[in-house]
């Protein structure tokens, strides 16, 4: 399975664990979060920031390509 179809879906999929991290990171605090994931207050904006990113790219960006 290759192309732009399977990417996306990759982004979206991986965007919405990095959000639900995230929000599990933000209502934990500094930690574990559910016992296995050690978590400080970087980590949670780092997962924030990826989330954004990944989230974009699953949804947001479009395919056209610009020519030059």
């Amino acid at each position: 399975m290759a192309g732009v179809g399977a990417s996306r879906m990759f982004f979206k999929i991986f965007g919405i664990v990095y959000a639900l991290v995230a929000v599990l990171g933000f209502m934990k605090g500094n930690g574990l979060v559910l016992g296995m994931i050690s978590n400080n207050t970087a980590d949670t904006w780092l997962h924030v920031v990826l989330a954004v990113v990944m989230l974009f790219l699953g949804f947001g960006a479009s395919g056209n390509r610009a020519t030059v």
